[in-house]
């Protein structure tokens, strides 16, 4: 297994170049001068040289991206051109929220969607199957941001089981950060919950068919152990697969939720940092997002090669 993940860190050494590259680049090209935004239109000239100067804006392209992916590379994500705040103490301040909601929203999905799909191949053509196809495909299709403003008039201006906003960190009260976490865990959790319920059912109805399948029922083995032991694990592989895209997404969703529900999380971090073309905020965001995304498929893989035992042999 040590070999086989070293082989994929090699593999994404490259990857990383080239993000860090593009994601400079991109940065550079957008619309709008940081320190005028900085200093406002009032601005003199001296006052704009000297904050540019400062900031390191007025060197060339090549030497801004060394100073840049040196100081990640030692650990500093350097400071905010807007308020001179150290970047990774808002990102470690930030992130942890949008972790918390991002887990809780793929184990609700895990929940919702497993069991579901199960019971839909096993009831394939009944009304369980008709009942989890259409909860299914309602849960796909129905916009996050209107589950969350939904949830949001029910259960907390209608019923007011919960808050509206705010949120509340695990280890200062462990109650009131899940009852200001569950609703926009459930308004990211549904999309996929849906689609794990058709890719289990997909994936079971298949795998019931094949011949190792027949042959466990031929030797008396009990439909549920069929259904779990050899249904449901062949499921776990493609499940993986779309798990990992499924997380990576949540991450990019969060935008529209922490605004929705005022939470504290990256997705307002990515917001303001743009209303304030705060630069080297938005790399280390972006850049973050992306080793988030690379880590996931790696985690991954490594789970491939624990289930799947022909992964071993390549």
């Amino acid at each position: 297994m040590l070999v086989f993940i070293f082989r994929r860190l090699l593999g994404i050494l490259p990857i990383l170049f080239l993000i860090t590259l593009a994601v400079f680049l991109v940065m550079q090209v957008l619309p709008g001068d940081p320190a005028l935004m900085i200093l406002g239109t009032e601005a003199t000239p001296e006052a704009l040289a000297a904050i540019r100067e400062r900031l390191g804006l007025n060197q060339p392209l090549y030497m801004q991206y060394l100073s840049w992916i040196g100081n990640v590379l030692s650990g500093d994500l350097g400071r905010s051109m807007v308020d001179n705040s150290p970047v990774s103490r808002a990102i470690l301040y930030a992130l942890p929220v949008t972790l918390q909601i991002s887990f809780l929203a793929i184990l609700i999905a895990l929940v919702i969607g497993v069991p579901a799909g199960v019971i839909g191949a096993t009831r394939r053509g009944g009304i369980g199957d008709t009942v989890v196809s259409l909860i299914g495909f309602s849960c796909i299709s129905l916009p996050g941001f209107w589950v969350a403003i939904l949830l949001l008039y029910v259960l907390s201006l209608y019923l007011g089981w919960l808050p509206s906003s705010g949120f509340v960190r695990l280890h200062e009260d462990w109650i009131g950060s899940l009852q200001t976490s569950i609703m926009p865990a459930i308004a990211l959790g549904l999309r996929p919950a849906g689609i794990f319920m058709r890719l289990v059912r997909s994936s079971m109805l298949e795998a019931m068919k094949s011949d190792y399948v027949r042959t466990a029922r031929a030797k008396g083995i009990t439909a549920m152990k069929v259904t779990l032991r050899h249904g449901l694990r062949t499921s776990l592989i493609p499940l993986l697969t779309v798990l990992s895209v499924e997380f990576a997404a949540l991450l990019g969703n969060v935008v529209v939720i922490d605004t929705i529900f005022g939470l504290p999380g990256f997705g307002r971090l990515i917001y303001n940092s743009v209303l304030r073309l705060d630069l080297t905020m938005m790399q280390s965001l972006v850049l973050i997002f992306a080793v988030s995304v690379i880590l996931i498929n790696l985690l991954t893989d490594v789970a491939y090669f624990i289930l799947d035992p022909r992964i071993k042999e390549r």
